[in-house]
């Protein structure tokens, strides 16, 4: 489809793998309903990432990730585009890194915002406890972190983890929390409307996600 013929612009997602771009899509069109799904696509290469990058291979990297993006915009006009990378360190490490993200896109035509969750996108679950338990009926509501400061949880994918599994519980049967799960609990997240509701922790990685998507 020509951008001439296009009814509404693009919105291009990168991220680490698929469950951090297909959740990152679900969170967005949960938190802007005007935006329609079929205009979040999701790009899997080249990784539009800078992470563990040497600066005398950024410039590449750019170049690689303008193609893809000139690409697409031939296809349908760009409205903007999200790039996800998880800090693996404690907030406040999400700002620098989101700032050298947004920093190295910034000679882009399209304005470039980076999602960059504290430690990881997993820290953003413990904010919606009530999805979480949700998902599956055999998972202990993961409450361990009510009213704290979540993007101050290092592993956080681990201590989700065990955060589900019920107490005394030492049955090797147990289906616990994968990374694939991640989709499913934002789609409850959105299900359930928890992101319209006072949150179960805080987070200023999440918080910066939220000012993005608002305003878009």
């Amino acid at each position: 489809m020509s951008s001439a013929n296009s009814t509404e612009k693009q919105i291009i997602v990168f991220g680490e793998d698929d469950n951090d771009r297909q959740s990152i899509k679900v969170l967005l069109c949960g938190l802007r309903p005007d935006i329609s799904p079929s205009a979040v696509k999701l790009l899997r290469e080249p990784m539009a990432l800078v992470k563990d990058i040497s600066p005398g291979k950024v410039g590449r990297k750019v170049d690689r990730v303008a193609a893809a993006l000139r690409a697409a915009h031939a296809r349908q006009e760009i409205r903007c585009v999200l790039m996800h990378e998880d800090a693996d360190a404690l907030e406040p490490a999400h700002v620098a890194i989101a700032e050298r993200i947004e920093n190295s896109y910034a000679a882009m035509p399209w304005k470039v915002h980076a999602v960059v969750p504290a430690w990881e996108m997993e820290a953003w679950w413990f904010l919606f406890p009530d999805a979480v338990a949700a998902l599956r009926s055999s998972w202990r509501k993961p409450d361990d972190y009510l009213n704290k400061d979540v993007g101050k949880v290092a592993n956080a994918k681990e201590k989700l983890k065990s955060a589900v599994r019920p107490a005394g519980f030492r049955g090797k049967s147990f289906r616990g929390y994968a990374e694939k799960d991640s989709v499913d609990i934002a789609q409850k997240i959105i299900a359930l409307q928890l992101h319209k509701k006072p949150w179960a922790a805080r987070s200023d990685s999440w918080q910066r996600f939220v000012r993005i998507a608002n305003d878009l």
